[in-house]
């Protein structure tokens, strides 16, 4: 796993506020400054979302120009789980597992 953090060191960040549009397209979108917590680079990466384990698609998007890193999580999922106007926050566990909650 290719981090900047540490795990077990359990950095603490926070994703965007969830709109309507990151409901319908399924995403979380994953602000500059919490970027760091995550890959370098486009890949599948385990995650678990209010406690439910899956894997996503992690995308960076560093650009140019940058923009938010998106996790896509698919629609279906995410409306189960997440609300609009929900901000989760972002830890690694000790296994190296992002959790959003």
């Amino acid at each position: 796993m290719n981090t900047s953090a540490s795990s077990g060191s359990s950095p603490q960040a926070s994703t965007q506020r969830v709109t309507a549009v990151d409901h319908t397209t399924g995403r979380i979108r994953i602000p500059r400054a919490s970027k760091s917590l995550f890959p370098e680079d486009r890949c599948d990466i385990e995650i678990a979302l209010r406690g439910h384990s899956m894997v996503v698609r992690w995308n960076p998007r560093y650009g140019p120009p940058e923009r938010s890193g998106t996790l896509g999580i698919g629609k279906e999922i995410l409306n189960g789980l997440v609300r609009i106007d929900d901000v989760l926050q972002v830890t690694i566990n000790d296994a190296g597992i992002w959790e959003l909650g």
